[in-house]
């Protein structure tokens, strides 16, 4: 409570309680006020937490539907399209090594080592050193 309304109650209580009786009395009542505290920072904060998500999910709503919907780039005859393009890096034959490569992976590799040495064993040395490694760098 505020400095002047405290002493003005403790005043009054001189007064009219006996001794403890006031302190008996305004335990429960501070216990409970400051219960009523927490709990009201709890709403707040939940409330503020909420306004948060509600801001971040529109704003995910809204790029998710711009990327349905507009055109993002060209396609091979120059109409514009939803979808981006990829960039062919390497084309050559098929050599007899390479057969194993006939169905479609994903792999994930935690470092470049790992990565070179998966081009080295499919015998692709020269394709890993001259356009992964200028990707990478």
């Amino acid at each position: 409570m505020a400095e002047p309304v405290q002493e003005e109650l403790s005043v009054l209580a001189a007064i009219f309680c006996r001794p403890h009786e006031w302190e008996r009395q305004m335990g429960p009542c501070s216990e409970f006020t400051q219960k009523l505290k927490d709990l009201w920072m709890w709403i707040y904060l939940w409330n503020w937490c909420s306004i948060c998500q509600s801001i971040i999910l529109h704003v995910y709503l809204e790029y998710l539907i711009l990327q349905k919907t507009s055109k993002v780039d060209v396609d091979s005859s120059g109409k514009k399209c939803k979808e981006k393009m990829i960039s062919v890096l390497f084309e050559t034959k098929v050599q007899t090594e390479h057969k194993r490569f006939l169905a479609f992976e994903v792999k994930e590799y935690s470092a470049l080592d790992e990565l070179q040495k998966e081009f080295e064993t499919a015998g692709l040395k020269k394709l890993f050193s001259e356009f992964v490694l200028a990707l990478v760098k």
